[in-house]
């Protein structure tokens, strides 16, 4: 199970994030699907999930993901990853700056039935907010 996991887990960031093809999210969302962005937003859908991703893209048209690392323990994973892009739109009231961005995170998922049921991602807001030299949030 551990391999399928991880290959969801590649599969899931190059296609939806990093490629952006968020038609292909339900391949890897399970319909239920509870999700914690680091920006603060929860979605219980895919259709939110998929709001949740277009507002994060009008913001960094160019996010991109890399993964450091995959931990996979029974039906959960660990994954560590870096963020990089350039803020080129508004994001949460915040004007963009035009300032290339980069920061680690990480997203904790929970699988069922080779979906992702439960996802929680923590991003490094400090380091995200200084660089976009962000003194209020």
């Amino acid at each position: 199970m551990a391999k399928q996991i991880r290959q969801i887990i590649e599969e899931y960031y190059d296609v939806v994030w990093n490629e952006k093809k968020l038609d292909q999210a339900q391949r890897f969302l399970d319909p239920s699907l509870n999700f914690r962005g680091s920006l603060g937003m929860r979605v219980d859908s895919i259709n939110g999930f998929c709001d949740y991703a277009k507002m994060l893209f009008s913001a960094f048209p160019n996010l991109y993901h890399v993964i450091e690392d995959i931990v996979i323990d029974g039906d959960k994973a660990a994954v560590r990853l870096v963020y990089t892009a350039t803020h080129s739109g508004k994001l949460f009231g915040f004007e963009p700056t035009g300032n290339r961005i980069r920061y680690s995170g990480a997203c904790f998922f929970k699988f069922e039935n080779e979906k992702i049921v439960d996802a929680w991602v923590l991003g490094d807001l400090n380091a995200l907010y200084g660089q976009l030299n962000v003194t209020n949030h």
